[in-house]
């Protein structure tokens, strides 16, 4: 015997909450899909990464504010930052894309199935999160201060950029479906 949802509460492909149910993965993957373009070119140029890292850290062309508190760190630190950073981002694509598909794959089961699903995407959300705000503009950009290096305002203004993109969409996906 086939369930009949209360009037007004239709769950056509269309019909709420499929509006949600639709659109939520299709986000996650793009957020997916951009950390892994992300990571897939730092380790494509793992050279002028490391080299990049070495850098920000390095305390150079800070003529704004001259004085950095944090130390420049030894070579296996900037090492453990870039493998930290990769990992985030590899986590936050392929746990994205799994999110993703296990969203997609729940779009028409029950509340409680598919807010047990989010599970994948909101651990690659939150690590793009950490990855972009936390690293980035926590350690990067507020800690070595990146914002005033000639090379440090693309990255600065674009994980502003991915951390935002990243934690509205957790925002949205953390949402319940009525």
């Amino acid at each position: 015997m086939r369930k009949v949802p209360p009037k007004g509460r239709e769950q056509g492909f269309w019909g709420e909450p499929m509006i949600d149910r639709t659109i939520k993965p299709v986000i996650v993957t793009s957020v997916a899909l951009m950390a892994l373009l992300y990571v897939a070119h730092n380790i494509a140029n793992w050279q002028q990464a490391f080299d990049f890292f070495v850098y920000t850290t390095s305390h150079a062309d800070q003529k704004a504010y001259p004085v950095t508190l944090l130390p420049v760190p030894p070579t296996f630190l900037v090492v453990a930052a870039m493998v930290l950073v990769f990992t985030l981002e590899l986590v936050a694509g392929i746990g994205g894309l799994f999110g993703a598909w296990k969203l997609w794959s729940l779009r028409k089961a029950d509340g409680a199935s598919y807010e047990a699903g989010k599970k994948w995407a909101k651990i690659a959300l939150a690590c793009a999160v950490v990855n972009w705000w936390g690293l980035f503009q926590g350690i990067a950009v507020a800690g070595y201060q990146l914002w005033q290096m000639p090379l440090g305002g693309g990255p600065d203004h674009g994980s502003w950029v991915f951390g935002g993109m990243a934690m509205m969409t957790l925002i949205y996906l953390s949402m319940k479906d009525d």
